[in-house]
């Protein structure tokens, strides 16, 4: 297990490599360890075919997540392997699973990671299914569009179930919850939408589910809501000591100012892109690629996070 790196190290962009830097690391890989995420800057090329490598851009968690997780592993009862995304209609959207179901470039962790989840199996144990499956026009079996937070907790939004339905029926090993883009549609405030969440990681907690956290993408017209939703998170995860996905993070790192609007994000809508400027959900994670689909970048970024957290918190805990 690595030791963590300074948050200037975590937050350095290649692009920003002085001259003299880059003379000095050569062909070499400049590399930071970040709570046992190894975050690889290339020298312009990575070593599939001569692509660049992608790599993540976003905040990091400043605390170590892992002997937490643990603690709530020892307690998990259920099936290897069965990974749920809970979440809205970013969740709910076939786009957001068709990297890991289909996608190219991914590494051997990356696909190891896959089988062990359940990835392609279209069954109880695939949560990668169960989000994205049409149950109903408008829904999944875990996710469903326009569900806030309350009734995602409450269940019956859409006829989907409560989220205590959800545990009992599934007993979740992770789960990735993305929540609150349908909150700062409608207004609600941040003390309402941090509650909700509250209960919604104290009871996947206390399943013994390792809870992965993701932030919600910026939204026109609210972006200042939604920072503060974020950072309510943010908040929650270090206090909870939970592994973060900061997709709010990596879209404006990717996309600055508005520039998301209308190429990683739908024009003016919170809903990410899929297919636009040649690339796909199911395309190759390169730089350039992760710039232009929302949901290409989303997947990716689900995929690598959970296997992080497979290797850091499930793998070291069976040692």
């Amino acid at each position: 297990m690595g030791t963590a790196a300074a948050p200037d190290v975590l937050q350095c962009r290649a692009e920003v490599l002085s001259v003299q830097v880059r003379s000095m690391i050569g062909k070499l890989a400049l590399t930071a360890v970040a709570g046992g995420l190894t975050v690889a800057i290339p020298n312009g090329r990575g070593a599939d075919g001569g692509r660049p490598r992608a790599r993540l851009l976003g905040k990091q968690e400043s605390w170590d997540y892992a002997p937490a997780m643990w603690e709530v592993a020892k307690k998990f009862t259920g099936r290897q392997g069965v990974v749920l995304h809970l979440g809205d209609s970013i969740t709910y959207a076939s786009p957001y699973t068709a990297w890991a179901r289909r996608g190219k470039g991914k590494t051997r962790e990356d696909e190891e990671f896959l089988r062990w989840s359940h990835c392609g199996e279209r069954n109880n144990l695939d949560g990668w299914y169960l989000a994205s499956v049409d149950v109903r026009e408008g829904r999944s079996y875990t996710a469903a569009g326009g569900v806030r937070s309350d009734q995602y907790l409450a269940g019956g939004h859409n006829g989907l179930a409560s989220l205590d339905e959800m545990i009992r029926k599934y007993n979740p090993q992770m789960a990735v919850v993305m929540l609150g883009t349908n909150n700062a549609w409608q207004g609600r405030g941040v003390a309402s939408y941090r509650a909700d969440m509250e209960k919604i990681v104290s009871r996947l907690l206390g399943n013994g589910t390792i809870v992965v956290l993701s932030t919600i993408p910026p939204l026109t017209g609210n972006t200042s809501l939604v920072r503060q939703y974020n950072d309510s998170l943010w908040e929650l995860a270090e206090g909870r000591r939970l592994p973060v996905i900061d997709y709010h993070g990596e879209i404006l790192a990717r996309r600055p100012g508005t520039t998301w609007d209308g190429t990683l994000l739908e024009k003016g809508d919170a809903h990410p892109t899929a297919s636009r400027a040649g690339v796909t959900p199911e395309s190759r994670p390169t730089p350039r690629n992760l710039r232009e689909s929302g949901y290409l970048l989303r997947g990716w970024l689900s995929v690598k996070k959970l296997a992080e957290v497979k290797r850091r918190v499930v793998d070291d805990l069976g040692r």
